[in-house]
């Protein structure tokens, strides 16, 4: 699945947390920002302990997240990574592998810092980023205080 043209890329950029506040106009810059990745099985994307410079957004196939040395997750289309790195300029907390043939949409540092510069989208990644600590706190789905 090639998604080249910036247009096709809106419905895989919008489901994403930091993006859903963004008008069209403003996730079709995101769009244009964004570059297509592939990754053939058993290719490593991300390293634990690198820097962290993407925001990775899977749109074919599915990645293997693992933690010093052992398999923690796996992601599929749709889910993304690379996002809390990019905000907190800490190093990658996981090393993250292609299972099969994987087809991602990347973001950059540079272009990511651009996009978070302008206010709601700040916003919405804040909320994006509280739903998920909120999730890893409590994966039942009960709701904590």
């Amino acid at each position: 699945m090639s998604v080249t043209n910036p247009v096709t890329r809106l419905p895989l950029l919008r489901p994403v947390p930091i993006f859903r506040g963004l008008s069209k106009g403003a996730l079709l810059q995101v769009a244009r920002k964004s570059t297509e990745v592939t990754y053939p099985p058993g290719a490593t994307v991300v390293e634990q302990g690198d820097p962290g410079d993407l925001l990775c957004i899977i749109v074919q196939g599915t990645v293997e997240v693992r933690r010093d040395g052992s398999s923690v997750a796996q992601m599929g289309a749709g889910a993304y990574f690379g996002e809390i790195s990019l905000i907190d300029g800490q190093p990658r907390s996981a090393t993250v592998v292609a299972v099969d043939d994987v087809v991602l949409l990347t973001l950059s540092s540079l272009d990511f810092d651009a996009v978070l510069n302008t206010p709601y989208v700040a916003r919405s990644a804040l909320k994006g980023l509280a739903a998920l600590v909120r999730e890893l706190q409590n994966p039942e789905g009960q709701n904590r205080l």
